[in-house]
């Protein structure tokens, strides 16, 4: 997915988040902070990783966590 269609997205992602941040439920701000990286983790990697080592922000060689096939590890880890 694009960086454009994942910014396009916010809303459904952080919606969650601001409401909950709103009302001070701690319970349900882990909830939605935790359904928020679940869904960037499975729908918001970059489009071309391989491209992005050599001259995008992947220069560093730092290696996302979501190139892991294991998303429940993922979600152990948020």
């Amino acid at each position: 997915m694009s960086t454009r269609k994942v910014a396009m997205c916010a809303t459904h992602v952080l919606g969650d988040v601001v409401e909950a941040l709103k009302t001070g439920n701690v319970t349900r701000l882990l909830k939605a902070l935790e359904a928020a990286i679940m869904y960037l983790a499975c729908h918001a990697q970059r489009a071309h990783p391989k491209r992005d080592q050599r001259t995008g922000r992947s220069q560093l060689g730092l290696e996302p966590l979501f190139e892991s096939d294991n998303v429940t590890g993922f979600a152990e880890a948020a």
